[in-house]
């Protein structure tokens, strides 16, 4: 019995001795283990000070982007008023209503949150010579034109100041000429064409008369031919609060800058089957097409046609995007006060029963065009089908597509083809039949009669429709 007691008590203490080993293997692993986590290469001790260094580096960028902020405002304060005998093109004083105050943040070493008030701006005031001043965002560069006029912009300094002194001629009887310089066989010579960048003009609008326009009918016509969205949408107001008006595409959007997945070339798309061409939509529920580039704004460009309503929208979203400024597509309400500006001193009947100034099918028309550059093609008014091209020379009338800017005798204001020369999609939803799937196109197009389909006719066709004459045309928004 006291053998059997013995004998357990010895296997007891084996196992404890055993048992203790192992215990103390593990800690000696775990110690291992918590060493390397906290003091190895990846460690707590070397994650921590990774983290100080990026937060101190943080912070001095911080403090960097404060002070030159705040150097940008003491340069502000050292430029000169502007008044009636300011140049154009001269940068001035940033009005207040134009700057932004915004609190920033800094933490100090002992962790303390210091709080400051920094003053920024987004734009750069410029004189346009007769005592107003335009907002230009950074980036951008005044051209030249007048409030009155219309503002040019350009995204290509290379373009700034160029028509600051610009005196109309006898030949150019209104703003700045578009231009462009052509060859020969009619295509545009780019070497030679003095402006370089997408350009903007300047709509000036106060709050109080940013809103839509219900045109009513004209001589028996309803120049609202679908149910369309009255209200405009709150975002809108954000800038015409601050700045009192926007920039939109001197052109309609163009298509030097855009190459298609499918390798269809703009100049040479004869296949449309009743006007409907699906080549151009990349909309990835229609299509697999995708493209790469973006679109433009300038003189002598083949228009985005064939355009659906998404395309027209992804494409000018994609157009211009910083911190300063964002492009969209062109809004209703934006619409509606590009026309009250541009019969501001003309009669309402342009923009109503006389726009003529447009490319419009007119099969009795006597408009004579004092000079046409650069067309693009004839279309068959039966199928769609571009049949040939236009021959610079001819200054006949044609049933077709015309390059952007292809005579001065299309443009009001500094903007190009407002009346045709395409149908061109708005951010404006029409409730045809009692849905969301439709929006409105305004402008007219060049298969349409100008006195039936006007430039305020609203036009509303659903999102996915196609149409050798639909285009489209980019706004920007000031952030």
């Amino acid at each position: 019995m006291k053998k059997f007691r013995k004998e357990k008590q010895g296997n007891i203490k084996g196992i404890t001795l055993i048992s203790l080993v192992i215990t103390i293997i593990i800690l000696i692993i775990l110690a291992g283990v918590s060493i390397n986590l906290v003091l190895g290469e990846n460690g707590l001790f070397t994650k921590a000070r990774e983290a100080r260094e990026k937060f101190l580096n943080a912070r001095a960028e911080e403090e960097e982007r404060i002070a030159e902020l705040e150097m940008q405002i003491k340069d502000n304060e050292n430029l000169p008023e502007n008044t009636e005998k300011t140049p154009a093109g001269t940068e001035v004083k940033v009005p207040s209503k134009w700057l932004t105050t915004t609190p920033a943040y800094v933490e100090t070493e002992t962790g303390e949150i210091v709080k400051r008030e920094v003053v920024t701006s987004n734009v750069r005031a410029i004189a346009t010579g007769n005592g107003e001043e335009v907002p230009v965002p950074k980036g951008f560069y005044y051209v030249g034109g007048t409030i009155e006029s219309g503002v040019v912009i350009s995204d290509n300094i290379k373009d700034q100041n160029k028509y600051a002194d610009y005196k109309p001629t006898e030949e150019v009887k209104e703003g700045i000429p578009a231009g462009v310089a052509y060859n020969n066989d009619g295509t545009v010579n780019i070497e030679n064409s003095e402006l370089k960048g997408n350009q903007f003009v300047w709509i000036p609008v106060t709050e109080e008369n940013y809103k839509k326009v219900d045109w009513n009918k004209v001589n028996g016509n309803d120049y609202d031919s679908a149910t369309w969205e009255t209200q405009t949408h709150s975002s809108e107001f954000t800038q015409i609060k601050k700045y009192e008006g926007f920039y939109v595409g001197r052109y309609e959007a163009g298509t030097s800058g855009i190459t298609l997945s499918t390798n269809v070339d703009f100049s040479a798309q004869n296949t449309a089957t009743n006007w409907v061409n699906d080549n151009f939509s990349i909309r990835d529920e229609l299509s697999s097409h995708t493209l790469s580039g973006k679109i433009t704004s300038k003189a002598g460009e083949i228009p985005y046609y064939h355009a659906d309503y998404f395309t027209a929208l992804k494409l000018c979203n994609n157009m211009c995007q910083t911190e300063y400024v964002q492009s969209g597509l062109i809004t209703g309400t934006m619409w509606d006060v590009i026309l009250n500006f541009i019969i501001e001193g003309e009669d309402k009947a342009i923009v109503t029963t006389e726009s003529y100034w447009g490319n419009y099918n007119e099969e009795n028309s006597t408009v004579a065009y004092t000079s046409v550059q650069g067309r693009y093609a004839t279309v068959d008014a039966n199928d769609g089908n571009m049949t040939s091209a236009f021959q610079p020379s001819d200054t006949s009338y044609h049933y077709g597509i015309r390059t952007t800017a292809s005579t001065e005798d299309v443009k009001k204001n500094n903007l190009y083809d407002i009346a045709g020369n395409l149908w061109e999609w708005t951010q404006e939803a029409s409730y045809n039949n009692n849905t969301l799937e439709s929006y409105m196109l305004r402008g007219g197009g060049f298969h349409n009669a100008y006195y039936i389909y006007p430039t305020c006719y609203r036009a509303g066709n659903t999102v996915t429709s196609t149409y050798t004459h639909f285009g489209f045309r980019p706004a920007l928004y000031i952030m």
